[in-house]
């Protein structure tokens, strides 16, 4: 009996590379228009009170470049960071949001989505086909 050695078999993983931040766009980053009118807003209270970025940060206990990240509207931050930022602030949570329009289209809205029919707009013509009931 020929013995030969068992080779194990050991399948490749395959590890996906993380996005960095050169791949993406400038246009990418400044497509949200909530977070660019939160950022905006926070950059206002902060500097009418007079503290830094790394103030702040220290403060609400984060890391000082994710206070950067809000201001510029590339980081969309938890409700909790919110609070605790709006705590140091010593305003509250509607008012951080004052600014932020209701009629902002989100960033998923997409236009060429399907329109669901309670949404779509009704016609002035007279229908010219049978009327569809419904069961």
């Amino acid at each position: 009996m020929s013995t030969s050695p068992r080779r194990s078999i050991i399948p490749k993983v395959v590890v996906p590379r993380p996005i960095t931040p050169a791949s993406v766009t400038e246009k990418e980053r400044s497509s949200n228009p909530v977070s660019l009118a939160l950022g905006k807003h926070l950059k206002a209270l902060r500097i009418s009170r007079q503290l830094s970025q790394e103030e702040m940060a220290d403060k609400a206990e984060v890391d000082r470049t994710l206070v950067s990240r809000i201001e510029r509207g590339v980081a969309n931050p938890s409700l909790m960071t919110l609070s605790v930022i709006c705590y140091v602030l010593d305003v509250s949570l509607s008012e951080l949001m004052t600014p932020i329009k209701k009629n902002l289209m989100p960033q998923w809205a997409d236009p060429t989505a399907p329109i669901r029919r309670q949404n779509r707009r009704r016609s002035d013509k007279p229908s010219t086909g049978a009327k569809r009931r419904l069961r």
